[in-house]
């Protein structure tokens, strides 16, 4: 037993979690094939030191090009009556539901065709929208199955409110029937994985992989990002790096802008927008043009370059959901690797992390008072925000990397290797 294939419905580029993993199991010997989303100039195949990347297309040409021209005709720019139109049905819950089914039955079929040909030994579904391709793959080809559960999918506002019932019906079926006979499911924090062993009892091996950084021994050159945003020597950096998207906090953050009284500070929002431009549009509204700055998404490997520039870093979920109450994202080990002090939502697994670390300060995430406020307890105390970075840094470097979680991850593989 020495291949495994990993799928994966994203941008490969963007999910540092998967690209960690396969480069682990890679050098631990393993034959490693990836299938991803399609990525605009990466190729439907590629060799990457050794790892076969496939990216099957999501739509055909046709369906492609139509997408194209109804993405473009439904700018909010665009004021024809032609694009209001197309703008109220893509907002229609029936036709996006139906939508997606078109979208996704072709693509899956798909995904699962990559798949079968593989014909690998253990099939490693990331999240559950790729555990009935890896389930029903595995079981023809008598192959491990591996469910890499980044999300606690089943307790995620994505799940609970964005997913039209009949999917919802389907995806708690597909984890239900799936995740026994899984021969490993692994969880990225201890509460949710302790959440999912109380929902499956009978689950074989449950493995805790956090989504810890690279260990960087020494960071990138600073500057990349004050440049970036033209920024002055004393200007404090607030930032926020991740999905531009509902309750991560964003609305509430740039509230707390509006609220931060030093006028030292700067706030700047990074990453992929699913929002479609609605925050810029907020934050301008709101008289925050010179407040707030938004710079598009960067590959995870380019990504340090930018945070080493931050003096704060936000995490600031909202209590939506128990996925959002049990997270441990990675970009709090991110923030404590470049050694940049955190606000962070006062949920129990961030608190417990920065408690014992000391490198941040936890904040009531729907409270833009609570959020200005740490930002000017940290702007206005460079002492604070020195020993936080300091403390942060030494913890990352020591403990909170992925060192450790890749050697959980090829021990765990070399157990189904074993059996």
């Amino acid at each position: 037993m020495d291949s495994v294939c990993m799928v994966v419905k994203n941008r490969l580029s963007n999910d540092a979690r998967v690209k960690k993993e396969m480069a682990a199991l890679s050098g631990d010997g393993w034959h490693v094939t990836v299938i991803a989303m399609p990525e605009t100039g990466f190729p439907e195949e590629e060799n990457r030191d050794g790892i076969r990347i496939l990216r099957p297309p999501v739509f055909s040409k046709t369906k492609e090009n139509l997408r194209g021209q109804v993405v473009q005709a439904s700018e909010k720019t665009d004021t024809s009556l032609k694009a209001r139109a197309i703008r109220s049905l893509r907002r229609n819950k029936l036709r996006r539901f139906i939508a997606d089914l078109q979208r996704d039955i072709p693509w899956e079929k798909r995904l699962w065709r990559a798949a079968w040909q593989v014909n690998a030994d253990v099939y490693h579904a990331n999240d559950l929208d790729t555990l009935q391709i890896c389930g029903s793959v595995a079981a023809k080809r008598n192959s491990k199955l591996v469910y890499d559960s980044h999300e606690l999918w089943l307790e995620s506002s994505r799940y609970l409110i964005a997913t039209h019932p009949v999917n919802r019906l389907r995806l708690k079926r597909i984890e239900q029937r799936y995740v026994p006979k899984a021969d490993a499911v692994i969880a990225v924090t201890p509460m949710r994985g302790k959440k999912m062993r109380q929902m499956y009892p009978s689950m074989k091996i449950l493995e805790i992989v956090e989504n810890a950084p690279e260990k960087l021994i020494e960071l990138p050159t600073s500057g990349r990002l004050r440049a970036m945003i033209n920024a002055a020597p004393d200007t404090v950096i607030a930032l926020y790096q991740g999905v531009l998207c509902p309750e991560r906090g964003l609305e509430e953050l740039l509230s707390a802008a509006k609220l931060t009284t030093d006028p030292a500070v700067r706030f700047v929002i990074i990453g992929m927008d699913t929002w479609n431009g609605t925050l810029q549009e907020m934050a301008l509204n709101m008289g925050l043009k010179d407040r707030v700055v938004f710079i598009p998404p960067v590959p995870s490997e380019e990504l340090p370059e930018i945070t080493v520039d931050a003096d704060i870093g936000f995490i600031l979920f909202r209590n939506t959901c128990l996925n959002h109450y049990y997270s441990l994202p990675n970009k709090l080990y991110e923030y404590m690797m470049a050694g940049v002090p955190i606000v962070s939502s006062d949920f129990p697994e961030l608190k417990r992390v920065l408690n014992e670390v000391k490198s941040g300060i936890t904040v009531d995430p729907d409270s833009p008072e609570s959020i200005s406020n740490a930002v000017d307890k940290l702007a206005g105390d460079p002492a604070m925000r020195k020993r936080m970075k300091k403390n942060g840094r030494a913890a990352a470097l020591d403990k909170y990397n992925w060192e450790p979680q890749s050697d959980l991850l090829r021990s765990l593989y070399r157990k189904l290797r074993q059996t």
